[in-house]
């Protein structure tokens, strides 16, 4: 408040040096130069102005008095009085007008305080939002995690209890295979939860899509073989570019071929379909094996979510997690008659999305 007085105290001397200027320098000049005086007279409006921007009508009334007071007893013409007049209304329609503008500033400072207060409350709401959501995806995480740990140590207890009697060499044999199983069964299970908790980051280059699928398919085409699946992709004639990690997409697109390999033990076939436009490059994965079970269709990205009688449940996840961080979406559809169709859909330029 005190910067405040001071400030308007200031802003008072301002307009009486300026209005005590003008005077002065009108009483001073010569009737030789009436073109001067009559300028003189027009800069009396500036004083007026100013004390209505800062005082409000109340100012530039006042303003506007002490210029005529001033004023007129140099000059007594029928023109000084009218211009005399005009100062008074000038200084009221000036006055007016800072005096709504200076409400309508103040309503807006009000509003806008109120907004950004509004807006932090709403932030620290997501935050708390964000927070028990953590919260949730690790107890169900850690519940999970808990329920698929349990099966396999319960097959390696059990052959161990087994190895501790009495076994035939044939019997013996068996439950060291159940250990060496279930003992494989953890180790990609925490491998899938290490790379699902701890995603390395993408190491962008320029990459061209068919080079990609065709390196999964070479690299899918022995298990293919073995379970008489086709593996079928028309690449286009031209280059596809995408600025990606090519390994970790690599990753994505093996993923999605082996597991639609694994769901054909006795054979069918995997189509790859590519399109792109300027802005995105769409990859369709379809086969034709059992499709997915509609209530898991929803869920199929989630954590420990599986159609494998022997699966972890983590391979779509980091998958949905790797596409995430390029900037894509990836969905899961059934196909008529059977089958699973899943589309990714990937930007092709990085520095849009930044």
């Amino acid at each position: 408040m005190p910067l405040e007085r001071k400030a308007r105290r200031l802003q008072a001397i301002a307009v009486s040096l300026v209005l005590a200027s003008i005077v002065v320098a009108f009483n001073l000049t010569p009737g030789s130069l009436p073109f001067v005086g009559k300028i003189l007279r027009y800069l009396l409006f500036l004083p007026i102005v100013m004390a209505a921007l800062w005082f409000g009508w109340r100012g530039s009334l006042v303003a506007a008095l002490a210029a005529t007071a001033l004023y007129l007893p140099a000059d007594h013409s029928e023109e000084a009085m009218v211009e005399a007049v005009d100062l008074f209304l000038i200084g009221c329609i000036m006055g007016i007008l800072a005096d709504r503008e200076r409400r309508k500033r103040i309503l807006l400072q009000q509003t806008t305080r109120e907004l950004s207060l509004a807006y932090q409350q709403l932030q620290d709401s997501m935050e708390n939002l964000r927070r028990a959501a953590r919260l949730s995806a690790t107890g169900q995480l850690a519940a999970s995690l808990a329920h698929e740990i349990r099966t396999p140590l319960a097959s390696i207890e059990g052959a161990a209890e087994m190895l501790d009697t009495d076994l035939a060499p044939a019997l013996r044999s068996e439950m060291t295979s159940i250990l060496r199983k279930e003992s494989r069964r953890l180790s990609r299970l925490l491998a899938g939860l290490l790379n699902y908790a701890k995603p390395q980051p993408p190491e962008f280059r320029h990459s061209d899509v068919r080079e990609l699928l065709g390196s999964v398919i070479a690299l899918a085409t022995p298990s293919a073989r073995q379970n008489q699946v086709d593996l079928r992709f028309a690449p286009p004639a031209s280059r596809v570019p995408l600025y990606c990690d090519g390994e970790q997409l690599t990753q994505v697109f093996l993923n999605l071929t082996m597991n639609a390999i694994q769901a054909m033990p006795t054979g069918g076939s995997v189509d790859f379909s590519l399109e792109a436009t300027p802005t995105v490059v769409r990859i369709r994965v379809a086969d034709t094996g059992p499709g997915i079970p509609p209530d898991k269709r929803d869920r199929i990205f989630d954590p420990f979510v599986t159609t494998k009688p022997d699966g972890t449940g983590l391979g779509l996840a980091v998958t949905a997690q790797i596409v995430a961080a390029h900037h894509g979406r990836i969905t899961a559809e059934g196909r008529e008659p059977h089958g699973s169709e899943f589309l990714v859909e990937l930007p092709t330029s990085q520095e849009k999305q930044s």
